[in-house]
């Protein structure tokens, strides 16, 4: 999704060179338009860039992040999102006239009265910011439509760099050679012709219509599938999908068919299940459920498995310790040693492993943190951290090129399930939101094609999944 509204960004952003503020930055901060010479203007042009992406950031991240604040990012938004794409699509592609226009130029006289670079930076925040300066296409007020209605700041912030990037980039190739043949040419070709202006809103709308399709198509995976109810904390592998009973009873569902596991607090994880047997952790092959081995684990209240790695949550002592165990030979398994803990207040999440990468939450006082633990390199590093926000229940997945992080972010009154790269630096998207307090996302389960997650309803609980 973000990738279809960044191309859509970018190709408005070019757009936007044929309005009066792009024809006349190119002059302005070419090697004519000061004193300075080529060397100033290619200066000038490097220091437009970043102020253009500046701007667009501030504008659509913005948008978004106010959205954020007033609605709720649903279906429903996904689909509001999709028919502002589409509307914008039509009027351009019938060249309908822009309303309503913004007829404000740049202030001229910065170049005059500051040193180039810097006044060039100025002005490429203005032309980034969008509706400073003459609007030149209508996908700029779809995009800001667009930003308002997904509510998501890192949308908001990836269309707002593209937005800027496509002002920035024709101006800032140009204006060093403003006063070549080439760019004077360039430019005469531009403003004597108006089928290339034509051009280019034409593919704003087709760029606008791809968009539209991907919002729907997201809508359309957003809506949440119902999988279990009184259930919580799911674990799901393949086609598997394990589950709490609120007796505590264990649940594995496969292929339409309910089965009951002998402990409680289910997990699976490649060909293994795991469940817990008071003070112990029953191993169960999970073809076959056949038990494997017994394992003491004394405090024991939450577990992970995946084919070679037992990982389990225990209280000892007065705190929460994360534990982990080899299992390459299930009857025989490794020494206990210790991947996380918190003393007093703080508390651990329920852990995730897949293949030899763990993820739990930890929750401080003054901080929430989800981890990630390499079970083969005994290091651990801070994924994501937050003073203002919740983030817990994290669930992990590995794929062929990248690893996938779910987990629930809870900010004021919204909840979001939330998928990201587990090595990127963002948020990441969110897959399904709840708006208020009746409902509470809580522990999640990530497989190959789908995201599970507990919501909390009252006295009860459920489970329901989205596509990831």
């Amino acid at each position: 999704m973000e990738i279809a509204l960044a191309a859509a960004a970018v190709l408005i952003g070019v757009t936007g060179t044929w309005s009066p503020c792009g024809f006349s930055m190119i002059e302005t901060i070419g090697p004519t338009g000061h004193t300075g010479g080529r060397a100033t203007a290619v200066a000038a042009s490097a220091a437009f860039v970043p102020g253009a992406v500046a701007g667009g950031v501030v504008t659509f991240g913005a948008l978004a992040g106010l959205g954020g604040l007033l609605h709720d990012a649903g279906q429903v938004a996904y689909f509001a999102a999709a028919a502002i794409a589409l509307a914008a699509a039509v009027v351009e592609a019938r060249g309908a006239p822009i309303a309503p226009q913004i007829r404000r130029q740049l202030p001229e006289h910065w170049r005059r009265v500051l040193p180039m670079p810097l006044a060039s930076a100025m002005y490429g925040v203005l032309l980034g910011l969008g509706f400073t300066t003459f609007v030149l296409s209508f996908g700029v007020w779809a995009l800001a439509g667009i930003c308002f209605a997904l509510g998501d700041l890192d949308a908001g912030i990836v269309i707002g760099a593209a937005f800027g990037i496509g002002r920035a980039l024709p101006i800032a190739a140009l204006a060093p050679v403003a006063d070549r043949l080439f760019g004077i040419r360039a430019l005469e070709v531009m403003s004597a012709r108006p089928a290339l202006y034509r051009s280019a809103r034409v593919g704003d709308a087709l760029a606008l219509i791809a968009a539209a399709a991907v919002l729907t198509t997201t809508a359309t995976a957003s809506a949440a599938r119902p999988e279990a109810s009184d259930a919580a904390d799911p674990s799901a592998e393949g086609n598997d999908l394990a589950w709490q009973l609120p007796d505590r009873g264990a649940v594995l569902r496969r292929a339409g068919a309910k089965l009951t596991l002998p402990g409680t607090d289910p997990a699976v994880g490649d060909l293994r299940a795991a469940v817990i047997v008071g003070e112990r952790i029953v191993l169960i092959d999970r073809v076959d459920l056949g038990v494997m081995s017994e394992i003491s684990a004394p405090g024991v209240d939450a577990v992970a498995v995946s084919e070679g790695w037992l990982v389990y949550r225990a209280h000892r002592d007065g705190r929460d310790v994360m534990l982990a165990r080899s299992i390459a030979d299930p009857r025989n398994p490794g020494e206990e040693k210790t991947i996380g803990a918190v003393p007093g207040l703080g508390q651990l999440g329920r852990p995730s492993v897949d293949g030899n990468v763990v993820v739990f939450a930890i929750a401080k006082t003054n901080v929430n943190r989800i981890v990630s633990y390499g079970l083969d390199s005994g290091r651990g590093r801070t994924v994501l951290a937050s003073r203002n926000s919740a983030l817990s229940n994290p669930s992990v997945r590995q794929g062929e090129e990248l690893t996938k992080l779910l987990y629930v972010r809870v900010t004021r009154d919204r909840q979001r399930l939330m998928i990201k790269r587990l090595g990127g630096k963002r948020h990441g998207q969110a897959i399904y939101s709840r708006r208020g307090r009746k409902t509470t996302m809580w522990s999640t389960a990530l497989s190959a094609e789908r995201a599970y997650v507990t919501l909390l309803v009252g006295g009860g609980a459920k489970i329901v999944s989205v596509e990831r």
